[in-house]
């Protein structure tokens, strides 16, 4: 290299060009950051926030998942039809087939990945607005800070839906709580393409409205959402049949060792997390207790249909999981004396 002033010269110019950009860009962002006031500094905070969470979010994706091969994501996107279950879970293939008929160059792994930042920033960005309903919009960002950790202890190859179960499950208990109800049937509905454990937003609904709402009101919520998940999984069928819809795993789970390596992982990932959890109850409100039927119920679909050793079974109960965890942070906060409240 000192053999070649011009070479060297190049690169120190190329260097020279990066380390001012960068620091005019960051500079350029905190002045122009500073002169915002009240909501439009706000947003642009959550915004950022958002960005932060879902790009550490998947970069662990890229970096730490890898693809089953049980379900390729090249044979799903090309031959759904061949995975008996997996093939039905089609909502983000099709977000992968549009990426790859935008770039028809692309692997199917790069358009698998592309497929899941959307859902990384949807999910994400659902539960940004979920803990806002806890925690206040100035400090939303804590539980998209929490679900970057849960959601990544739970990933360990590469799907489609894993993610989405997430998005999902915060969309409709968002719309529950707000008594968006035409919203919540379409959530079960889109929910239905991701994965047939949208299922349990059904009966969870039912036990959270049947005495806050009169029967009249949440009897035609139940109902619709019910033939909506119905509908759509009669048309998948119709579309891609198949005839195994679900492998029983109940022996597999009755003889899964207690302190088995897979388990011994599970309770390291997400053990400390549910403890604090279970610390956290006495923080918790009528209708956050109520929503805690969700851990039996996918335990339960997990010792009949899934693998109890994987952390990845209970996705669904990560907003829930958060909400508690707020409930107990800004019950504290509250308690705390001498401190200066954001909200």
């Amino acid at each position: 290299m000192v053999s070649q002033p011009a070479l060297l010269r190049k690169y120190y110019r190329q260097t020279l060009v990066r380390a001012f950009s960068l620091a005019g860009f960051a500079t350029l962002m905190a002045l122009a950051a500073s002169r915002l006031k009240g909501l439009t500094q706000a947003r642009l905070w959550r915004a950022a926030c958002t960005l932060a969470c879902t790009c550490a979010l998947c970069v662990y994706i890229v970096n730490m998942t890898y693809d089953g091969p049980w379900s390729p994501a090249e044979a799903l996107m090309s031959s759904p039809n061949a995975f008996p279950i997996f093939g039905h879970r089609l909502l983000f293939v099709w977000v992968a087939k549009v990426f790859r008929a935008a770039a028809p160059a692309s692997s199917a792994s790069r358009c698998a990945y592309a497929s899941q930042i959307v859902a990384a920033l949807l999910a994400i960005y659902a539960i940004g607005r979920w803990s806002a309903l806890y925690v206040g919009e100035s400090m939303s960002w804590l539980g998209q800070l929490l679900s970057v950790i849960l959601i990544s202890a739970c990933l360990t190859y590469r799907n489609f839906y894993d993610i989405g179960i997430v998005f999902f499950y915060t969309c409709g208990l968002l719309a529950l709580y707000r008594r968006k109800y035409a919203w919540f049937v379409i959530v079960v509905s889109l929910a239905t393409l991701n994965h047939e454990n949208s299922l349990l937003l059904i009966p969870l609904a039912a036990f959270l409205l049947y005495d806050a709402e009169p029967p009249r009101v949440w009897v035609p919520v139940v109902a619709t959402s019910l033939a909506g998940h119905l509908l759509v999984r009669a048309a998948l069928q119709w579309l891609i049949p198949f005839q195994t819809h679900a492998d029983w795993r109940v022996w597999l789970n009755m003889t899964e060792p207690l302190w088995s390596k897979e388990m011994a992982h599970t309770l390291l990932a997400l053990g400390g997390w549910y403890a604090l959890g279970l610390m956290s109850l006495w923080a918790c409100d009528k209708r956050l207790r109520r929503l805690l039927l969700l851990f039996p119920m996918l335990f339960g679909v997990t010792f009949l249909f899934g693998q109890i050793h994987e952390p990845r079974q209970f996705n669904a109960f990560i907003p829930v999981l958060i909400a508690v965890l707020l409930s107990a942070f800004r019950r504290t906060l509250d308690q705390e004396p001498g401190v200066v409240h954001c909200n």
